[in-house]
């Protein structure tokens, strides 16, 4: 789902309008979910602003949720707020203000003051649930994954990509791309 305004670009944070667009499928279309990759280090493979929607999501998913209760597993730092209310009754508004505390974080972890614009990050909208995670890089030793990639559902166009997964070992990769716990 691309923004309605064709100048903004993917290394932009999120704001009210991507969240009302979001929301509104995710209120009406059962077992949906959305993902974002904000810059070159989150993974984003187009330049012009954009969000994705899917049906799913992948069972991988259910492994960082469950780290959130569970301790370990996961080889990287992200943060995670579960809407008590559910999607259905959250406001905008309340949404925006998250996922900004959690940008505030994600500058933390990756060592970045205000003044730098960009803050590479992921974004999972899924079962009442906003994790982001912070991204120093979009490629690590030739492995590459958006948002899905990070939350263990690795989307790659060709068997030699997985295949570098394999070799460099998953958590490794994982590690590369995100912020090491």
């Amino acid at each position: 789902m691309v923004t309605s305004d064709s100048y903004r670009r993917q290394h932009e944070p999120l704001d009210a309008d991507d969240f009302a667009a979001m929301l509104e499928v995710l209120r009406k279309w059962e077992g949906w979910y959305f993902i974002f990759n904000c810059g070159e280090k989150g993974g984003c493979s187009r330049v012009h602003k954009h969000v994705q929607g899917l049906k799913g999501p992948p069972h991988a998913f259910d492994a960082l949720v469950r780290a959130e209760i569970e301790e370990g597993g996961v080889p990287y730092k992200y943060f995670t707020h579960r809407f008590e209310q559910g999607f259905e009754a959250v406001s905008v508004s309340q949404v925006l203000e998250v996922y900004k505390s959690m940008l505030v974080r994600c500058r933390e972890a990756l060592d970045l003051d205000e003044k730098e614009e960009i803050c590479p990050h992921n974004v999972v909208l899924w079962k009442n649930y906003i994790i982001v995670i912070p991204r120093r890089a979009g490629i690590w030793k030739g492995a590459s994954a958006n948002t899905g990639g990070m939350m263990g559902s690795v989307w790659v166009p060709d068997q030699a990509e997985m295949d570098k997964w394999l070799e460099l070992g998953c958590a490794n990769v994982l590690r590369g791309l995100g912020v090491p716990r």
